[in-house]
């Protein structure tokens, strides 16, 4: 079952989260996940595992397993990769060995002082406080997602 999303894309309803999976196992649950039909996994900067997410994907396009079409990955923008959007989401798409994704959301909508894209760091100012960076809006945000799909590099967006 899917839902039809408002570009016309569809969105399997049931996904599979890969936050907190230990990056040794996930070779084993993505490939048996994709075995019983899951079609959509849900990733994220922040959770620090899309090398070995993508190392997967590539293994069960390669041999077969699933064709790239059948499958619907999402990923999301961390924080401190508001002002730098386009190498986030190429950042992502490298580590996930992706030509395109299905669905790329802004994680939080909050831009926090850039760390590093890559890294998914949270900066803390003097004050031990989350350092918010207030010269990115929320407009700027989206209007670069929305490049993104103008570049073919995402086919949907949204916000967490």
């Amino acid at each position: 079952m899917a839902i039809t999303l408002n570009n016309g894309f569809k969105m399997p309803i049931i996904g599979l989260g890969v936050w907190r999976m230990e990056k040794n196992l996930i070779r084993d649950l993505l490939l048996n996940a994709i075995k019983l039909g899951y079609r959509h996994f849900d990733c994220a900067a922040d959770y620090g595992n899309e090398a070995e997410v993508g190392e997967v994907l590539s293994e069960a396009l390669r041999s077969g397993l699933v064709k790239r079409e059948d499958l619907f990955i999402t990923t999301k923008l961390w924080n401190s990769d508001h002002g730098h959007i386009l190498e986030a989401c190429k950042d992502s798409l490298k580590k996930l060995k992706l030509e395109y994704l299905d669905l790329y959301l802004v994680h939080f909508p909050i831009a926090t002082r850039h760390t590093g894209v890559g890294t998914t760091d949270s900066a803390l100012g003097e004050d031990g406080v989350l350092d918010i960076d207030t010269t990115i809006s929320l407009e700027t945000t989206w209007h670069a997602m929305e490049d993104l799909v103008s570049k073919g590099l995402v086919r949907s967006i949204g916000i967490r």
